[in-house]
């Protein structure tokens, strides 16, 4: 809800429908298997609590405008 209320797209990648991607995940998360995982851009966020963390500590909008601006 937090990134559809800043109007961020965003990708699902459903690991329980596609246990093959569950390895890549965990992989890329660095060995976190729990979900989700959230990634802006290249950067691993962590989890919902962190992604929410970033957004008190006001780095939550830097993160995002910076992996706008590499993006374009």
């Amino acid at each position: 809800m937090l990134l559809d209320h800043k109007g961020v797209s965003y990708t699902v990648i459903d690991v329980d429908s596609a246990p093959e991607l569950r390895q890549l995940m965990r992989d890329r998360a660095n060995g976190s298997h729990t979900v989700p995982q959230i990634f802006i851009g290249n950067t691993h966020v962590g989890g919902c609590d962190d992604l929410f963390a970033l957004e008190r500590q006001g780095q939550l909008d830097t993160l995002l405008a910076e992996t706008s601006q590499a993006i374009n």
